[in-house]
């Protein structure tokens, strides 16, 4: 796969006073490419520093430069590619001063790319605005709206009329104002005002964004986080992880604002576009309250932690061995009921499993029983928690979609056997097939990412209504989930016979 980034260009040490160089005039010719995982790697042609004859390259440490030290490239013959700013800059090269021709390579965690030179007064934390286009989503936006009406022949004139529509919801949270907007572009006259002047040939296209203007003062790391929160949000909506494109950030350089491109390391790229057939919603279904669906994730995964970003990391990348992607959901389900737990306190079954435990080791306060006492508390010191089997039933008893109970109890108990095969007899208990051992972790895994995906939108405000009908009279349903809930024995109530 190609990279997103691969530009000639001249590179200069970024606002610095001193060294020889720090201008466009003294710049180094090199390269720069950035992944499609956001690698940002500079290949220099020439030095941008000379070491002091004391200095010498540690071969066994990471030569990070220090913060504020940024360097600033200008790509193209003339700045006719644009021009690019990197930050959080790591020497790479291992050549030394004496070395000819000199040449350095740098690493980088961020870059920003703009059509125009950077200010030197650019500061990466006086941004105000997130700016993201949905490349990719028309079909589950569904706010396509340019039309084509019949020709109108007036001698030799042929009119056709064309109307759109520029869409625009608004939403506000406590946290930001944003907006999922439609805007109509032209790359002909058509929509100038130069429109009058004849032409020989006419394109219009429209392009969909989402525009996330924070209400507080954000710095760079919490824009980037929003960005992560607002991928992470579509893709639970849409049913597979799908890769937003890289986001720009807009500032303002005098009365004007300016938008930078921003490219950082985002992990593995998976190219997959969600199908219109298998989707959990469309943005139709949950267009009034997707300002606040936002807002509920945002918070949700920043207080549950890792029961939502387990399920994320194997919704973003599958992972290939069925023992992991299984125990990855179950250690979701128990992290995020022991917040559960915490949050609503003791429950009366601890309570009294507590008191079952200190009365068995009352039974132990004799000088003799000292070391039998101390073994037993550690055996029993989480003996009052909840079951495996307990915390997935009542789980996947949160959700509104008629699970029976005993059926429902049953799938648990088999998860929990196996993930105890797992943890303590290290796969397969002796004489088991391992294929048939294999194939049912498979099949308990997709049971219970379907029932965990079901969950997290309901614990955002999906509506009832819609969830039941996405798991049990979708397409989704009738292909996908209701065949995975039947392998492992539940019957969803409402879908199908």
């Amino acid at each position: 796969m190609a990279n997103e980034l691969d530009k000639r260009g001249r590179f200069w040490w970024f606002d610095q006073t001193i060294g020889q160089t720090a201008s466009i005039e003294t710049s180094v010719p090199g390269s720069i490419t950035v992944s499609d995982e956001g690698l940002i790697k500079i290949d220099l042609e020439g030095s941008l520093w000379c070491e002091e004859a004391t200095e010498h390259p540690s071969w066994d440490e990471p030569r990070w430069l220090p913060p504020g030290k940024r360097i600033a490239g200008r790509l193209g013959e003339y700045g006719d590619s644009g021009y690019v700013l990197l930050d959080g800059l790591e020497r790479t090269d291992f050549s030394f001063p004496d070395d000819k021709p000199g040449r350095q390579s740098y690493e980088a965690a961020r870059c920003f790319s703009s059509n125009s030179l950077f200010p030197k007064n650019f500061d990466l934390d006086s941004f105000r605005e997130l700016r993201i286009e949905l490349l990719g989503l028309d079909e589950w936006l569904e706010l396509d709206s340019i039309r084509l009406g019949d020709k109108y022949v007036d001698g030799e004139d042929v009119e056709v009329k064309v109307s759109y529509k520029n869409h625009e919801f608004k939403y506000e949270t406590l946290a930001a104002n944003i907006c999922v907007e439609n805007v109509t572009f032209g790359d002909s006259p058509l929509l100038s005002f130069l429109s009058h002047r004849p032409v020989s040939h006419v394109s219009i296209h429209q392009t969909n964004w989402l525009v996330y203007s924070p209400k507080t003062e954000c710095n760079l790391g919490d824009f980037q986080t929003a960005y992560r929160r607002i991928e992470e949000l579509l893709s639970l909506l849409l049913g597979i992880y799908f890769r937003l494109d890289w986001p720009y950030l807009v500032g303002s350089d005098g009365e004007l604002d300016t938008w930078y491109k921003l490219y950082f390391y985002r992990g593995p790229f998976r190219h997959q576009l969600p199908s219109p057939y298998f989707l959990w919603t469309t943005f139709s279904s949950i267009r009034d309250s997707f300002g606040a669906l936002l807002y509920q994730w945002q918070t949700k995964v920043e207080h549950y932690g890792a029961g939502y970003d387990l399920y994320m990391a194997s919704l973003q990348n599958p992972l290939p061995h069925p023992e992991h992607g299984f125990v990855n959901l179950v250690w979701a389900i128990e992290s995020l009921h022991r917040n559960w737990d915490r949050e609503a306190g003791e429950s009366e079954r601890a309570t009294e499993r507590k008191k079952c435990i200190q009365e068995i080791l009352g039974r132990f306060n004799e000088r003799s029983d000292r070391r039998t006492k101390k073994w037993l508390e550690g055996k029993l010191k989480y003996a009052h928690e909840s079951t495996l089997e307990q915390r997935i039933v009542e789980a996947f008893s949160r959700l509104p979609t008629g699970l029976k109970r005993s059926q429902l109890r049953a799938f648990a108990g088999r998860c929990a056997k196996r993930r105890n095969d797992i943890s303590h007899e290290g796969g397969p208990r002796l004489g088991e097939n391992r294929h048939k051992f294999d194939r049912e972790l498979q099949e308990l895994t997709e049971a219970l990412a379907y029932l965990f995906h079901a969950l997290l939108l309901h614990e955002i405000g999906i509506g009832t209504g819609q969830l039941v009908k996405a798991m049990t009279k979708s397409a989704l349903a009738e292909m996908r989930i209701l065949p995975a809930l039947r392998k492992v024995g539940i019957d969803m109530a409402g879908s199908p016979a």
